[in-house]
């Protein structure tokens, strides 16, 4: 059997996280790998938790009716990156469903020790300072590129319009050379017929 380290990234559910908002109130639901798989809800206040170790998420499995325990994270991950991610707080425990309808799964999430709240919180506020600061170095690249492309595609566009301008004059020139001389015509004016040479009275 895979350890749960293996299970949850190769499901790719490690570093999950989504702002959730249910009536008046935001959530951030967030998932980490420590040993266990932990998963975390807070409103910046308060904060509740679930620690997942290879016998209980085979016990979600097998409560929530899902064949294989890939099948249960696959789930997981399709429901919680498409939004589909609720909190319902019932007494001292919160109650996170993913998913929808018959495909719904449902965790229990229990408040935190102090403790293990100020490791979590910690932890959740750097992975989206450090997720901000990613996002803002790759926009500020992208930005780059493409004022780079702007300005090639003007540089192109300049020189293949200044080789059109040279090519014109060059063009009616060749036309001047290759345009044929009429039969008896001036070869200095052309427009002018050439005279006639004068020849004097014949006698016989």
């Amino acid at each position: 059997m895979q350890s749960i380290s293996e299970l949850v990234n190769g499901a790719k559910v490690e570093e999950l996280h989504r702002v959730i908002k249910t009536g008046g109130e935001k959530f951030i639901c967030f998932t980490r790998l420590e040993g266990d798989w932990i998963i975390c809800v807070t409103d910046g206040i308060s904060l509740w938790r679930i620690q997942i170790d290879n016998d209980e998420l085979d016990a979600l499995r097998d409560v929530s009716g899902v064949s294989t325990i890939e099948a249960y994270l696959s789930r997981f991950r399709n429901g919680f990156l498409a939004g589909e991610v609720n909190v319902a707080m019932i007494g001292n425990k919160v109650t996170l469903t993913v998913g929808k309808a018959t495909s719904a799964l449902t965790l229990d999430l229990f408040e935190a020790k102090a403790a293990d709240k100020k490791v979590e919180m910690q932890n959740v506020l750097f992975r989206l300072a450090e997720s901000a600061s990613s996002l803002e170095t790759k926009l500020s690249k992208a930005n780059e590129t493409i004022e780079t492309l702007k300005a090639q595609k003007g540089a192109n566009l300049g020189s293949g319009g200044q080789a059109f301008m040279d090519l014109g004059p060059q063009k009616g020139q060749n036309q001047a050379k290759l345009k044929p001389k009429k039969t008896g015509m001036s070869a200095i004016n052309p427009t002018s017929k050439k005279r006639k040479a004068a020849q004097g009275v014949v006698f016989d």
